[in-house]
């Protein structure tokens, strides 16, 4: 299933995470390293909301979901803040502080995402 939406910037990052979950040691090593199951709720620059669940707890998988599912952690940022924080470009904790990022649950899984991404983000082996 893609995990590629329309109309928003972050779609190709997450079919690159969708992607590194396939290897079966990458993804017992994210579920070790987060334990978590993380919602991100993006807004496009339409006004478009979409979430998508990272389960990083029991099956590590990415999918979309049209409802915000039980889950132990939601960041609910911009698309394009989102895409700076996963290409390295952002601080979450800038964006957090600044009102850009908001965090519902728990805050010690939202700061395990950005190893997680650096870990799981395919371009940064080339």
């Amino acid at each position: 299933m893609s995990v590629n939406v329309e109309g928003f910037e972050s779609g190709p990052f997450f079919e690159l995470l969708q992607g590194a979950l396939v290897d079966e040691p990458t993804k017992k090593q994210a579920i070790k390293g987060v334990k978590a199951v993380i919602v991100l709720t993006l807004k496009n620059k339409d006004g478009k909301t979409q979430s998508w669940v990272l389960d990083l707890k029991n099956d590590g998988t990415v999918a979309t979901a049209d409802k915000v599912p039980k889950s132990d952690v939601q960041l609910i940022l911009a698309d394009e803040d989102f895409v700076k924080l996963a290409n390295g470009e952002a601080n979450g904790q800038k964006l957090f502080m600044n009102g850009k990022l908001k965090l519902k649950g728990n805050m010690m899984k939202a700061t395990a995402i950005e190893g997680v991404f650096k870990k799981l983000d395919p371009r940064s082996k080339l």
